[in-house]
């Protein structure tokens, strides 16, 4: 049980972390808590379901694609101009969840079913000490691992990275060295709403897809984030590994009615002990 229980929780924080990954990536670098990134994931999910009899490869593609233009389209006519206008995070707190709202409506209005599992191909088991996983579990684990390497080498070394890190650190400056700090945004934004769509498309493959997992997906994303250490890419994997085993464990352990109970009570600790998060965070929400 202890082996059945570390591997469960490992995959459900791996799947976890893309969607923390992605709030990560758009507060990091533009400041701004945007809160519907869970719907629009989930959103980008249904999509890739609807196409999925055609091609699988073509309809994860179209799914993460219209995510990323979604993301884009809302911070480049929404967020930046709010921003640039001074505005606070509770008004970006209403206007993002009002967003949220409008997706979910759409789902509603666009999709008929009210909850889909995405029937991704499997690829067998893989067996060790007596224990068995699928091979579709692991490869969500490591994909998700394999993205935030990614995207830190991207931030080390390639331009569009160098942008990020001087946007996130000094917006004036990088806009007096002529950084296009409007793109710059705009480009984190999809991005980070494509990877919430991929760890909606992981999620829907392993479990179900409902109108409402966006909610669930982007909040739990908001809250491991800023156990993390909001807008810290290690910080957040490291953070939604750990509360993957959480809820893995409370759930063999005490019940899947405790896991919420277990989970956000070592949430308050974990943030009463270090309120910047585990690894820290240079913003504050």
């Amino acid at each position: 049980m202890l082996l059945n229980g570390l591997m469960t929780g490992l995959i459900m924080g791996g799947i976890l972390s893309l969607p923390v990954l992605g709030v990560a990536v758009i507060y990091g670098i533009t400041g701004i808590p945007n809160f519907a990134i869970g719907v629009i994931g989930v959103f980008g999910g249904f999509v890739t379901w609807y196409f999925l009899s055609y091609n699988m490869g073509l309809a994860i593609a179209i799914g993460v694609v219209v995510c990323f233009i979604i993301g884009w389209i809302v911070q480049r006519v929404l967020l930046t101009p709010i921003s640039e206008m001074g505005g606070d995070a509770t008004l970006f707190f209403i206007i993002t969840i009002a967003v949220g709202f409008v997706f979910e409506g759409l789902l509603r209005a666009i999709f008929p079913r009210p909850n889909i599992s995405l029937e991704l191909p499997r690829i067998g088991t893989i067996s060790f000490a007596g224990f068995s996983v699928e091979g579709f579990k692991i490869i969500a684990l490591l994909f998700a691992i394999g993205t935030l390497i990614i995207i830190r080498l991207m931030e080390e070394h390639t331009e569009m990275g160098k942008s990020w890190q001087a946007t996130s650190q000094n917006l004036k400056l990088a806009k007096l060295i002529g950084i296009k700090t409007t793109q710059v945004f705009s480009i984190a934004s999809g991005l980070g709403c494509a990877l919430a769509c991929i760890g909606a498309i992981f999620w829907g493959s392993l479990y179900n897809l409902q109108l409402s997992s966006g909610w669930d997906l982007g909040f739990l994303g908001f809250i491991v984030a800023v156990v993390g250490g909001i807008g810290n890419i290690w910080g957040g994997l490291i953070s939604a590994l750990i509360m993957g085993m959480v809820m893995s464990f409370s759930g063999y352990l005490l019940g899947g009615e405790w896991q919420s109970v277990i989970l956000y009570c070592i949430v308050i600790l974990v943030l009463i002990i270090a309120p910047k998060g585990i690894l820290g965070s240079e913003r504050s929400l």
